[in-house]
């Protein structure tokens, strides 16, 4: 047994050394990622009116339709069970240090990516697949001396792609390192900030967890006046108004020899891919991804006042969303969502990264994401302007804010958490 003075502890105290590690990291995963047909493979089939996993795990494919209009259908993902994203923190010579985990996924672009400490679904730390153990497991699962819980929340995923799916954020304290497994590094947050305007550097989840925790709040004890926040519902609840349908009921999509195929380009699609690599759970596997073509615009907006920063922000609801009602970016567009709000274009672009959506489930779904400054902006129904407390409010808050809006906040940190983030 090791001593704790002998344990494997890998640190990035830089942004060079993310880089490398990642680099080093893909290069030994020896990764294989190529189309196949559907017949090709033995483990996802096509019953009871959805496209699932033999194991029933995992996600299903299926329809989803609006009362309101019948004709109104979209192709979605189900997967009721809440997945399991968190993030160890470790204090180390009055600095965080937070577990990463370089992650490789079939649909991600580059195929690998930062992830949090644990991003992993029931299905999966339940070993459906068979596989070794996930990383870490016990600290989220179980009691483990040393370390703590600090807080979690439950947050919106995907409204547009996934139906009412929600996600679990931890994040957990540990007074030492623990020591690091294959494809883990303990990063500064020093290290985090040189690359979170990195192109698909640092994965969906992971910004979602760094955008949801209150940093600054931690290290300073930092409490906001909830009295002062306040949002007002919207008049009709869109609660109950979509059901899901099986598969052979969509206008727009048929089963085809590679999986489900649109009628309309522009529209999702659902391929099969076989993937390969030395360092994940189960080596090899076979597993649809949903495609769609064009690429996505997530845009937050700022102005600066003589007293304050402010955000704007949006009330709206989607599909897939699970509550009355959720906050999102100042504008939003995705092709399988199209909307007819404009894209703010008198403003000044800040920063711009692209990132594409969860590498498990969806295949290269790249978005740009862009913090825009601009002097104002005429408020219509919906929007508000939200200073940079109000926003790291809302953010803590579960099934508040949605997975773009958390998204763009994770590249605007310097100034939503100055004290962790910033200079």
């Amino acid at each position: 047994m090791k001593t704790p003075q002998q344990k494997h502890i890998t640190c990035a105290d830089s942004k060079e050394t993310l880089l490398d590690f990642l680099k080093e990291t893909k290069e030994k995963s020896e990764f294989v990622l190529k189309e196949i047909e559907f017949k090709s493979q033995n483990q996802w089939d096509f019953s009871e009116g959805a496209l699932s996993h033999t194991s029933k795990g995992f996600f299903q494919v299926i329809g989803v339709e609006n009362l309101a209009d019948r004709s109104d259908q979209k192709l979605m993902l189900y997967q009721p069970q809440s997945a399991l994203t968190g993030l160890i923190i470790s204090r180390q010579h009055n600095e965080l240090y937070v577990l990463l985990q370089a992650r490789v996924e079939p649909g991600n672009t580059g195929v690998i990516q930062f992830g949090p400490t644990i991003q992993s679904t029931p299905a999966n730390y339940l070993r459906l697949h068979g596989g070794k153990a996930t990383a870490y497991i016990e600290y989220f699962t179980s009691f483990v001396p040393g370390c703590n819980l600090i807080t979690h929340s439950m947050q919106h995923d995907l409204g547009s792609k996934y139906f009412q799916k929600s996600k679990t954020h931890h994040y957990l304290i540990t007074e030492d390192f623990i020591e690091t497994q294959e494809n883990m590094i303990w990063a500064s947050l020093r290290a985090i900030k040189g690359v979170l305007e990195e192109d698909n550097f640092l994965n969906a989840d992971l910004r979602s967890l760094l955008a949801v925790f209150d940093w600054d709040g931690f290290l300073m004890e930092r409490k906001v006046n909830s009295n002062e926040i306040k949002i007002d519902p919207p008049k009709n609840s869109s609660l109950g108004t979509y059901k899901m349908i099986p598969l052979d009921q969509l206008n727009n999509w048929r089963k085809s020899e590679s999986g489900i195929t649109p009628k309309k380009p522009s529209l999702p699609a659902i391929g099969f891919f076989h993937f390969s690599a030395t360092n994940r759970e189960v080596k090899a596997w076979s597993q649809p991804l949903y495609k769609i073509q064009n690429q996505g615009l997530v845009q937050l907006a700022y102005r600066k006042t003589e007293e304050k920063i402010e955000f704007l922000i949006k009330r709206g609801h989607e599909w897939g969303i699970s509550t009355e009602f959720a906050l999102y970016p100042s504008y939003m567009y995705s092709p399988e969502n199209p909307n007819s709000d404009k894209p703010i274009t008198n403003g000044r672009l800040k920063r711009r990264i692209i990132q594409c959506d969860e590498g498990g489930r969806f295949f290269q779904n790249d978005s740009e994401y862009q913090l825009i400054e601009i002097d104002d902006f005429d408020l219509t129904p919906g929007f508000t302007w939200a200073n940079s407390d109000t926003l790291t409010f809302y953010l803590k808050q579960s099934n508040y804010c949605t997975f773009q809006l958390r998204c763009a906040a994770s590249i605007a940190l310097d100034i939503l958490q100055p004290k962790a983030f910033g200079d």
